[in-house]
């Protein structure tokens, strides 16, 4: 009698599909400007682990983790720079982050998703014009600098979501398939 012991025989191929896909939706998360990127590199730990870190090896995971910290210095210092461009206060550079946040969750409640990115980006923008008008009682000079800061994170979200594509691709190059 032949049995075949279906899990342990595709044990590898089912961690592969399943270990693509958490990939995946870390690239996808990535683009919608939630915390993609840490999954893909806690997925590619995970599965260093599991392969004992024969294909997803630490040379492997160090890479993966330079791109991910790249990644997010970028996105960090992106809206910085757009706002300083225009010569923003301090307060101005700073408020984005609370924006981001607030506006994240209130978008991510009214519209799942996609409202994550676009609450975050509406919610810095109004309050670093708050932030900024606040500072120099200038409407067009915070409505300046909120538009160079917009600019900047956008620019910052585009270079993360690459980033996150490049640790993807090169995750799922080292997978088993066996």
């Amino acid at each position: 009698m032949n049995e075949r012991v279906w899990p342990v025989e595709y044990a590898g191929l089912i961690i592969s599909i399943l270990s693509v896909l958490l990939i995946l939706t870390g690239v996808v998360m990535t683009i919608i400007g939630l915390p993609g990127n840490v999954l893909i590199l806690l997925t590619g730990l995970a599965y260093g682990y599991y392969d004992q870190f024969d294909r997803v090896d630490y040379a492997i995971l160090v890479v993966v983790f330079g791109i991910f910290i790249i990644g997010e210095v970028i996105e960090f210092a992106a809206g910085m720079i757009g706002a300083k461009k225009e010569k923003a206060s301090k307060r101005a550079m700073l408020a984005p982050f609370i924006g981001t946040i607030v506006g994240g969750i209130w978008g991510t409640a009214l519209l799942p998703i996609i409202g994550s990115l676009l609450g975050a980006l509406v919610g810095a923008f109004i309050v670093t014009i708050l932030a900024e008008y606040s500072k120099t009682k200038d409407l067009t000079q915070a409505k300046k600098v909120a538009k160079s800061m917009a600019k900047g994170q956008v620019l910052g979200i585009i270079i993360k979501s690459a980033t996150a594509i490049s640790m993807a691709i090169l995750l799922i190059y080292q997978l088993k398939w066996q």
